[in-house]
């Protein structure tokens, strides 16, 4: 080994076909031999490959090379999850910036354009909705829980019984209320704080059980385990937030219905 030249120690290995590898080295690859030189840098190696992975080289003393895993292994998908004994990137001719192989630099592009699709869908998934453009179904829909919101407070300020519902006029108070964002007085503030935190206090006790035990379960789980169950989460909501609007669609008809008569 030249230590002067670290970068130029080179050694065989023997690439596994229809690998990732591959199809990086494929145009210097001797179909007979399927061998290339690589450079070496790693001291410690792999003694026996996880269930989940399989090997892409090996060196003439049957050390493995490379390895990867063929479920999570997708560049065009956010998908990149190998390891190398060697670095393709650093193999280039001595002196110049010429690589040795054409398929030298492809480790890097293909990481790269992993790490740029998985951010693609991160921000997707992530991105901030535009502000709701309300027309006049929607509008209808927005009145009719406002009115709904101002019979509760009115129910609150004025301790009406459900036999002593509130009038008409008083919706149209209380809507009023909720619209200008008027503030309670000090006292309806202290009672309403102290009945929301006790019932606060009972529900985050019962949350944090739920969520020590979701926590445990999924601590249980592989990362496609976990990236299936979010997926599914993900639809079920679109799926809720669609019967959701049906069904408030079909209560605002009603209730216009309802007012009209």
């Amino acid at each position: 080994m030249d230590y002067d030249n670290y970068d130029g120690h080179r050694h065989e290995v023997k690439i596994v076909d229809s690998s990732p590898l591959h199809k990086w080295f494929k145009d210097s690859l001797d179909e007979e031999k399927m061998e290339i030189l690589v450079n070496s840098y790693h001291h410690q190696g792999v003694k026996r490959l996880a269930q989940r992975f399989e090997p892409m080289a090996f060196a003439p003393d049957g050390l493995i090379e490379g390895f990867y895993d063929p479920d999570m292994y997708n560049p065009k998908e956010g998908k990149f999850l190998m390891g190398l004994q060697f670095h393709p990137e650093r193999m280039r001719k001595n002196g110049l910036d010429e690589f040795d192989l054409p398929g030298c630099p492809v480790a890097y592009q293909e990481f790269v354009k992993a790490v740029i699709s998985y951010q693609k869908k991160l921000n997707s998934s992530l991105s901030v909705p535009k502000e709701l453009e309300l027309n006049q179904e929607m509008e209808n829909k927005r009145k009719i829980l406002v009115r709904s919101f101002s019979l509760a407070r009115s129910m609150y300020t004025r301790s009406y019984s459900m036999k002593n519902q509130p009038t008409e006029s008083g919706l149209e108070v209380g809507a009023e209320f909720l619209e200008s964002s008027t503030a309670l007085s000090v006292d309806q503030e202290m009672r309403l704080m102290g009945a929301t935190m006790r019932n606060g206090t009972q529900k985050l006790k019962l949350d944090e059980e739920k969520q020590r035990k979701a926590t445990n379960i999924m601590k249980k789980m592989n990362a496609e385990r976990l990236t299936e169950l979010i997926a599914f989460y993900q639809l079920m909501g679109k799926i809720s937030s669609e019967v959701l609007e049906r069904k408030l669609h079909a209560s605002s008809v009603n209730d216009l219905n309802i007012t009209s008569q």
